[in-house]
């Protein structure tokens, strides 16, 4: 059946979120006297349907949306005049026979139902179970006061003084109800382990705005893909390569890498161990034995380096950008980043880090220090001095930037904890989703405005077709409720974009209605026809353009 939430289940989301759009246009219509000629699901040719009170329900060819059509709908018809062959209806019955109040709510009904139906799927979400990461340590950074505790990658938060909590986002709750010092009641192997998270030399945040990661605790750990960056390592010798993927140890499943370190550290010494990874879609195993070699160790090496040669991935240098300045000083992909200025990297957020920290001033006055990077290649401990170049781009999401940029990227990918289903009172499952609701609109809406402002680069902040597509096929994978909730938000964001007064779109007859009602007369006939013939253009020329993106973006 996992079919039925892929691909089909994908499409016939898509389409039932914009039939839903269209629905508020035709429920609204009907309510204030509109004949409804055509409600549509799918575009295209008509396959069956039924008429029924002046209105051709109608299922279509192609299974993508819906359409309304209106009598008297084209508001530059000649007197309101209809297509040749349609049976004529009292004028009274027309769109736009109607005044502009009325159109105005007709055409508002449409993103008003998308931005509403998220309030019911979020509280839907919360009261059936809604897929939430539990309360598992994902990082420690390094010197907060969530390492001086003693918490270590992979224990279970239980509860946060004293109050019980299950998933990362009730932590992040009962962080915000918190003061002074935390005590965390923890699970460790299945045993009970309390600790206590002092506030000395955490900044003050605003009240109700502390989070754990001001305590240096994360929820993302890096995943079990592997580096192996000496070849005369029991890993080397034993056929691992880098960019393995750990799936099982000694038939032990594994997700992560701190799961793959436990696993490897319990090995009893001098046995052998049977390793079971993914590389290049296949599955291999191989076999490492516990034996002598003579590493070229360095303090940033940890107890499963040391043993077996192995590292998380996240550790080494997957990509360097041409002409930037680790280029230039000869840094090359597979290397291990060990330390930078002599402070050992643990996750390559350490790097990020340090590069950040060798800025100094604003905007065009930035500068940047250099900086010394220690590294292991081939098993050798090398190091080299480089000054970061400066410069201007644009973050994953889109917000442009000035900062020091070294010109790497590393290796692997961050994950949350499995989910598990967080289960709200039918009450505070609603009141969840009013929050949800305004927050992602919020989020939209200031994404929106900086793009028009020019404060987001587009090429990373617009998608198309494709990309939501993908979006929605990777929540139909994980299943019904992660499907809900990317149903949510897409519905949102077409809310909002509809909303943007583009002759085209919901939001550019809204503006020429509301002028119409305020004039008291209808905006020349000639603008209102420029208007559309520029909308047009501009939105098929988005579309393109977002689209070709989509396409191109895997190949880079």
């Amino acid at each position: 059946m996992a079919w039925l939430f892929s691909i089909p289940g994908t499409l016939l989301a898509i389409a039932a979120l914009i039939s839903f759009h269209e629905f508020g246009h035709f429920i609204v219509a009907k309510a204030l006297g509109v004949n409804v000629r055509v409600f549509s699901l799918g575009f295209g040719g008509r396959m069956f349907g039924v008429k029924w009170r002046g209105t051709d329900y109608r299922l279509s060819w192609i299974p993508f949306g819906g359409y309304v059509r209106m009598a008297g709908g084209d508001p530059f018809a000649e007197g309101g005049a209809e297509p040749d062959g349609e049976e004529p209806v009292p004028y009274d019955q027309h769109f736009m026979a109607k005044p502009p109040w009325k159109r105005l709510l007709i055409v508002m009904a449409g993103p008003a139902f998308n931005l509403a139906l998220p309030f019911g799927l979020f509280t839907a979400l919360g009261a059936l179970g809604e897929p939430q990461p539990r309360a598992e340590v994902g990082n420690v950074e390094a010197g907060s006061a969530a390492e001086q505790a003693g918490v270590r990658v992979g224990d279970q938060i239980v509860a946060v003084d004293g109050r019980h909590v299950l998933t990362w986002y009730d932590l992040m709750d009962e962080f915000k109800a918190t003061h002074g010092s935390v005590a965390l009641d923890l699970t460790r192997k299945g045993k009970p382990v309390t600790v206590l998270l002092t506030d000395t030399g955490i900044a003050a945040s605003p009240a109700d705005q502390r989070a754990p990661y001001d305590f240096g605790l994360g929820v993302y750990c890096a995943d079990s893909e592997i580096g192996v960056d000496d070849p005369a390592s029991p890993a080397g010798q034993g056929g691992l390569q880098t960019g393995d993927v750990i799936r099982a140890v000694n038939r032990s499943p594994v997700r992560a890498f701190h799961e793959v370190a436990a696993a490897l550290t319990a090995v009893p010494a001098g046995s052998g161990v049977q390793v079971e990874v993914t590389r290049a879609g296949a599955s291999v195993t191989v076999t490492l034995q516990d034996g002598s070699w003579a590493p070229q160790p360095h303090p940033g090496d940890d107890a499963v380096w040391t043993r077996w040669g192995i590292v998380s991935a996240g550790l080494l240098v997957d990509r360097v950008d041409d002409e930037s300045a680790a280029s230039k000083a000869g840094v090359l992909a597979g290397d291990r980043i060990l330390a930078i200025d002599d402070a050992p990297v643990h996750v390559w957020y350490d790097v990020v880090k340090s590069v950040s920290a060798t800025s100094a001033g604003k905007g065009q006055e930035m500068t940047a220090r250099e900086l010394l990077i220690t590294f292991r290649r081939a098993g050798v401990v090398q190091s080299l001095r480089v000054t970061p170049d400066v410069v201007t781009d644009s973050d994953d999401r889109g917000e442009y930037r000035t900062r020091a940029r070294l010109g790497l990227a590393g290796a692997g990918q961050m994950v949350a904890a499995p989910d598990v289903a967080r289960v709200y009172p039918i009450g505070q499952a609603f009141t969840r989703a009013c929050d949800q609701t305004v927050q992602i609109s919020s989020y939209i809406v200031t994404t929106l405005t900086q793009l028009i402002i020019g404060q987001r680069d587009p090429s990373k902040t617009l998608g198309g077709p494709v990309l939501i597509f993908e979006q929605m096929k990777q929540a139909a994978d994980l299943g019904v409720l992660p499907l809900l909730r990317q149903i949510g938000i897409l519905s949102l964001s077409l809310g909002v974009i509809n909303l943007v007064p583009i002759p085209v779109l919901d939001g550019g007859q809204i503006f020429m209605y509301l002028a119409e009602w305020l004039r008291g007369r209808p905006l020349p006939q000639r603008l209102r026809e420029r208007a559309q013939q520029v909308g047009i253009i501009f939105v098929v020329l988005l579309m393109l353009a977002v689209t070709l993106k989509d396409i191109i973006k895997p190949n880079g």
